[in-house]
This record gives structure tokens, sequence and C-alpha cells, in this order.
């Protein structure tokens, strides 16, 4: 482009040198090549300068922006490493995460077949627990009834049998039991049923007769020694079982008990409330026990 401009210069200073009046011609070329020559040379070094820092100017522009570059292609190939490393994280969490909400399906339902044995479980448990708690309702309704005959029925025969050292009168387990003196009840020989012992036998037989649903058994007890005189007793069981079978004929017999309730039971020496050795504690332990059982109602069980 320079060269060009050049030649065209020196074509228009050519056609202005045959418009001017002719001069010499060495003179002339002299003039023209020192004032073309100086100027452009000036004009062309300065061009040349200018493009020569123009030049550095870009080559630095070029060698910033390879660095530049150079430096975005590390941070790009640093970021998909960073970006590779967090796909395969991303992964693993997803694997985990699957896993994971396997793992807390599989628990869930573990967690409510569980949940659902224990409800089951308890379920059952309460319902076997308020039964027994019926059951327990039950059975304290039961007892408080029978225990209520039972007391019925001892402060009946109180009125007429009076507790005292002879005769006493108690509740034992399911029945009201009246105990007998031998004294009262029998006559000297202690086998037959006193004029006395009629007296006492009489309000209970009234007791009885207006009660046939009640059973009653008279056990007969003795002490060691056998009455003198007595014919036909070999031993203290055929004494209290005579002793027994008297007080129920009497009460059959006499007062028109019905037979159905009476047993007679023999008990023998064998049960003392103390000692044989004296006469006090041999008088003490002959005795007949009147136990009555009424009719209770049942107590249901666990």
């Amino acid at each position: 482009m320079q060269i060009q401009s050049f030649q065209v210069r020196n074509l228009n200073m050519n056609h202005r040198m045959h418009q001017l009046p002719y001069l010499p011609v060495f003179g002339l070329l002299l003039f023209f090549t020192s004032c073309v020559s100086s100027k452009v040379y000036r004009a062309e070094l300065s061009a040349r300068e200018q493009c020569e820092a123009r030049e550095k100017v870009l080559v630095q522009e070029v060698l910033d922006r390879r660095g530049e570059t150079n430096r975005l292609i590390e941070q790009v190939g640093s970021l998909n490493r960073s970006l590779g490393n967090q796909d395969a994280e991303l992964r693993d969490l997803k694997i985990e995460l699957t896993n994971r909400t396997q793992q807390m399906g599989e628990s869930s339902t573990k967690l409510l077949s569980e949940k659902t044995n224990l409800e089951k479980d308890l379920a059952g448990k309460t319902a076997l627990l308020q039964q027994r708690e019926a059951t327990l309702e039950s059975i304290s309704t039961a007892q408080k009834s029978r225990q209520k005959i039972l007391d019925d029925l001892k402060n009946t025969l109180l009125r007429n049998y009076p507790g005292n050292s002879d005769n006493t009168l108690e509740v034992r387990n399911d029945a009201v039991l009246l105990t007998l003196a031998d004294e009262q009840l029998f006559d000297k020989n202690g086998i037959a049923v006193s004029v006395d012992g009629q007296k006492l036998l009489q309000p209970l037989a009234v007791f009885l007769t207006n009660r046939p649903e009640v059973d009653v058994q008279v056990l007969a007890y003795t002490d060691n020694q056998l009455p003198k005189g007595a014919k036909g007793l070999s031993d203290t069981w055929d004494w209290s079982l005579a002793r027994a079978v008297n007080v129920v004929r009497l009460l059959i017999r006499e007062f028109n008990v019905n037979a159905n309730q009476l047993t007679p039971i023999a008990k023998g020496e064998f049960y003392p409330l103390t000692s044989n050795e004296s006469s006090a504690g041999r008088q003490k332990n002959r005795r007949t026990v009147i136990a009555i059982y009424p009719s209770l109602p049942a107590v249901p069980k666990l």
C-alpha cells in the first residue's frame, strides 16, 4: 500500500513537471528528488513506527488473550473435573437414596407389621384383662353373697345359741359351725341325748325345718377313754358314732327334721382340743359340732 502511494505521488509529480516552465532537466530532477525523498522517508518512517508500535500492542494483546485462553481452558478443565466429581457424587447419592428408600420401605413394612401384631396382642391381653376383671368382680360378688348368707344364718342361730364357754358359733369356710358341749347334750354315760339335750336341740330343729335346703353334718368327738359300763363299744370310733347317730335320730324322730338333711360322722378321739391327761381336758374334748352347709352361689374360676 505504501509503495503504491509513493508511485502515485511520483506520477502526479511527473505530470506537474510537464506543466512547469522549462528548466534544466538535471536541476529539476535533483530538486524534486531531494524533496520527495525526505518527506516520503519521514512519512514512511513514521508509518512504520506506528505500525511497529501497533504490532507490539497487537502482539501483546494476542499473548494476553492466549494467556487468558489458557487460563480459561484450565478453568474449564477444572470445572469439567469438578462437574465429573459432582456427577459421580450425585450418582452415589441417588444410589444411596434408592437404597435408603428401599430400606425405609422395608423398615416401615416391618414396623407396620410389628405394630399390627402388637395391637392384636394388646387387644387380646386387654380383652383377657377385662374378662379377668369381670371374673374377679363376679368372684367378689359371689364371695360377698356367700358370706352374707352364712352371716345371716349365724345371726339367726345366735338368738338361741349365744356364744359362751360351753356353746360356740362360728363361720368357717362354707359352713356355720355350732359346737355343743358334752355336759348339756348327753347323759352321764355320754351316749344318749339327755332331757336338757333335747331342749338344747329344739331351736336347731326349728331352724332346720324352716330351711330344708341346708345340709347338716353332725360330727361327734370324744376323749381317749371309753365310758364305764358302756357295752358294745369297741373303741372311740364306735363311741363317737353312737353319739352322732343319737343326735340325728332325735332330730328326725322328735322334731321331724328331714332325714336327707342330716349326716352323722364319727371323729373319735383323734381331734382333741387339749390334752386328755386331766378330767377337765377330756370333758372339753368331748363335743358335738353341728356343721350347717347352706346353698351358696358358685364362685367363678379364673
